[in-house]
């Protein structure tokens, strides 16, 4: 460009102005008969001259120039042969095979795979990708199938594991430390609430009837018991009663915060858990309950009703741009690759190995997609409509086109001045000289 204008507009404005220029000093020739008016003529006319060649010549390579029709459009009809050995000269001379290999052995690609991992716009296709993998294998099962799944995972995992070390643990820690009061006291406040249930008082009532049935053994005891219930005096839901009532008013004075009572007793059952996990038969009957605990549960509903609908919600919340910045699995699990290539990609050993990696695929790529080149050029540029095939040339030279133009009519008025200098200061004055 020129002051912001293409070179294309001048040479168009170059062009207009020589003719403009010739017709003027055209009809000013009958009138003016100075020296100085033939140079001018010769000047302007020699510039029109070139102006209007080159304009041919540069239109001749693409079009019709006033639809002359001899020798010109020549691009569009050797499209093919101009495709044809364009792909030639790329398969040959630009892109062998051979400089391929060299130019990508040439590559560090690590730096670049490292720049857009850390990059935003790799940040973001990474967290795409992750959303895309998560959607995929969570929509691969139906709930109840991941359900099933997880029941099974988890029933496995929980068989394996032994409940007596952790409670034991964690109970010695509670009765010596008293630092998880809070807990203990919430603990302790629904289990009142449990007391508080018609069904703790049935079953314990059914309980201490079985248990005073148990104890008529024989006739006299049969006789005493009988006798002791027919009056009242043995009563198994008032002996239920007076029981939770008394053990609801302990549980009341254990729930005072630094409770003495409480501790007390916590304190006495130090000893007894400690030599818990040496005592087999108890290890071993605290396991079996956990073990039937563990099959009476059923893990399946339980994963169907409360986790997978989370873990369906919790997937979903990565939908959109906007919730990437939330703590989304998509951004934890974003972040945490983050943290492992940058940890593992500084490991010189680690380093090498990928480069190694990225260097065979890029020369498996290239050796399996050199002879695609010519077939995707072919197609690419066979696919333009012929103003579209014009349009792709021609945007790509019009500068130096241009230039063509605007140097014709330069060259022109230079050849056309130096004509008539000749003519005037060298030509004739031999003629007059010789008499002719």
């Amino acid at each position: 460009m020129i002051g912001g204008v293409p070179y294309r507009v001048w040479a168009n404005r170059i062009l207009v102005i020589s003719a403009v220029l010739y017709g003027l000093v055209f009809l000013g020739q009958f009138y003016i008969k100075a020296t100085w008016y033939e140079a001018l003529y010769w000047l302007v006319q020699s510039a029109l001259i070139g102006s209007v060649a080159d304009w041919f010549a540069v239109t001749a390579l693409f079009r019709k120039p006033l639809g002359f029709p001899y020798h010109t459009a020549l691009i569009p009809r050797n499209k093919e042969r101009m495709i044809s050995g364009l792909v030639h000269l790329i398969e040959t001379r630009l892109l062998t095979l051979e400089q391929c290999q060299k130019a990508v052995q040439s590559v560090k690609f690590l730096p670049y795979i490292d720049s857009y991992i850390q990059s935003e716009r790799g940040r973001q296709y990474i967290r795409k990708a992750l959303r895309s993998l998560l959607h995929l294998v969570w929509h691969s099962r139906s709930e109840k199938e991941w359900a099933a799944w997880g029941a099974d995972k988890l029933r496995t995992f929980l068989h394996k594991q032994s409940i007596t070390g952790p409670m034991q643990q964690f109970l010695t820690d509670i009765c010596k430390t008293n630092k998880h009061e809070t807990t203990i006291i919430k603990g302790l406040v629904l289990l009142q609430e449990a007391l508080d249930k018609p069904q703790v008082l049935l079953w314990l009532t059914h309980t201490i009837d079985r248990e005073i049935q148990a104890r008529k053994d024989n006739f006299l005891s049969a006789i005493v018991i009988g006798v002791s219930e027919a009056t009242d005096i043995i009563n198994a839901r008032d002996m239920a009663m007076a029981m939770l009532r008394e053990l609801y008013m302990v549980l009341e004075r254990w729930k005072r915060p630094g409770s003495t009572e409480r501790l007390v007793w916590m304190q006495q059952w130090l000893g007894p858990l400690q030599e818990l996990a040496y005592n087999s038969s108890v290890s071993q009957t605290i396991d079996g309950v956990w073990q039937r605990w563990i099959e009476e549960q059923d893990w399946e509903d339980i994963l169907e009703t409360y986790i997978c609908p989370y873990i369906h919600n919790v997937i979903h919340m990565a939908d959109t741009e906007e919730t990437f910045e939330q703590e989304t699995p998509v951004k934890v699990l974003e972040q945490s690759l983050q943290d492992l290539w940058k940890v593992y990609s500084r490991n010189p050993e680690i380093e090498t190995k990928l480069e190694n990696m990225c260097q065979h695929m890029a020369s498996y790529v290239i050796v399996r997609g050199h002879a695609l080149l010519g077939i995707i050029v072919r197609q690419v540029l066979g696919a333009l409509s012929t103003e579209r095939f014009i349009y792709f040339i021609e945007s790509k030279v019009e500068d130096d086109l241009s230039w063509i133009r605007i140097n014709g009519a330069l060259v022109g008025a230079v050849c056309g001045l130096g004509a008539w200098s000749f003519l005037h200061f060298i030509y004739e004055p031999l003629l007059a000289l010789w008499g002719l």
